[in-house]
């Protein structure tokens, strides 16, 4: 999924000049990657917003012409507000759609687990991303993941989502937790404080 954002050349840097630029509509951003010397843009937030919402989401390619220039770029840093509705500065890294390049992607736990249902035990979500390495055009929007056969105690892990064809870890053997069932001990903490008095 491709988008086109213009971009200005930002002359001066520095938090006066990004809070003058984010009050004007844009968000402050620098552009580096592919041996390129950085250049510091802004970009309007109205339109940097809309391409995020696409199916794509944060890992759209964005073809940014700044000037005469142009660049193909993916987003590699957003920076938001803590509670505004707002973001901060992004980095765009440039990118070659010949060569792949890492992103995170979203997993989409599905099912309800037998550990819930029938054990009364509770999800636990400890990572809702993977980081793949894949050709820019082929970065997922999201990926699926069935977590409906997991019992108390048991977790899924990176390894057990399916990749499709030409995405792969980016971290061959990488099996770190997604999600894993908890035992609710609730009300046995509950049993014993009124056994104990």
């Amino acid at each position: 999924m491709e988008t086109s954002l213009k971009a200005t050349v930002r002359d001066n840097t520095g938090s006066a000049q990004s809070r003058r630029s984010r009050g004007e509509g844009n968000i402050p951003a620098v552009v580096y990657g592919l041996g390129m010397e950085p250049v510091s843009v802004e970009i309007d937030a109205r339109e940097f917003t809309n391409a995020l919402k696409t199916e794509a989401g944060s890992n759209v390619i964005l073809n940014l012409e700044v000037g005469k220039n142009k660049y193909t770029t993916l987003a590699r840093e957003i920076q938001r507000h803590p509670y505004k509705n707002e973001f901060l500065h992004i980095d765009l890294i440039q990118i070659d759609l010949t060569q792949k390049v890492e992103a995170n992607v979203q997993i989409n736990f599905l099912g309800t687990p037998v550990g819930v249902k029938d054990e009364g035990g509770l999800v636990q979500t400890i990572n809702s991303t993977i980081t793949v390495s894949t050709l820019p055009s082929s970065i997922p929007s999201s990926l699926d993941l069935d977590i409906s056969e997991l019992n108390v105690g048991e977790n899924a892990t990176v390894l057990d989502v399916k990749l499709p064809e030409g995405v792969e870890l980016a971290s061959e053997g990488d099996d770190s937790i997604l999600v894993t069932i908890l035992v609710v001990i609730l009300e046995l903490i509950s049993w014993s404080m009124i056994h104990s008095k």
